[in-house]
């Protein structure tokens, strides 16, 4: 069975973590800062996020890579209020260290097991696929032409690295 490898920690999809209440109370402050002052703008980014994470109490990882990406993209003030709909330096602070935490957590025993000395720790179990040729071995080569081309041609070289080529081809179109 073979398994296609999504990027990031699979192993942590799904994850819920429940919000602190430090960090709930800044999203609140921030929410009703933003009813009174702007209330007649258009919801800035940031808006639907705080008020869902303040109804659900609940973070997914999916959301806390977001929430990071978020804050790592982010080029404007610590005073603007997108950036305090969204945490500020304490949802900023709150997120990093809990993907750190989690990540570290699925890391640390796959590098024990590898340092002692099981392979393979850090890549999915797979069973390999001999249908497929390597795309280097396909590439066009052509002589290195500083070396006595001469030689090489008398010799038949690049005849014979095209008829290796084809062979490999001709084994490829059979396998299909």
């Amino acid at each position: 069975m073979e398994t296609k490898n999504k990027g990031g920690n699979s192993e942590l999809d799904g994850k819920l973590w429940t919000c602190p209440d430090y960090v709930l109370n800044v999203l609140k402050s921030a929410v009703k800062t933003f009813n009174i002052n702007y209330k007649n703008t258009k919801q800035p980014e940031g808006y639907k996020r705080a008020v869902g994470i303040i109804n659900d109490n609940k973070i997914e990882y999916k959301q806390m890579k977001r929430i990071k990406n978020w804050f790592d993209s982010f080029e404007g003030k610590d005073t603007d209020i997108e950036y305090r709909l969204n945490g500020g330096s304490t949802m900023k602070n709150w997120v990093e260290s809990n993907l750190k935490r989690a990540t570290k957590s699925i890391e640390a025993p796959k590098k024990i097991k590898s340092e002692t000395g099981l392979a393979n720790q850090f890549i999915k179990t797979h069973e390999k696929d001999s249908t497929k040729i390597n795309k280097h071995s396909l590439k066009i080569k052509l002589p290195n032409l500083t070396k006595d081309i001469s030689g090489q041609i008398s010799r038949g070289k690049p005849v014979y690295e095209e008829l290796e080529r084809i062979k490999l081809l001709i084994i490829y179109e059979s396998k299909i």
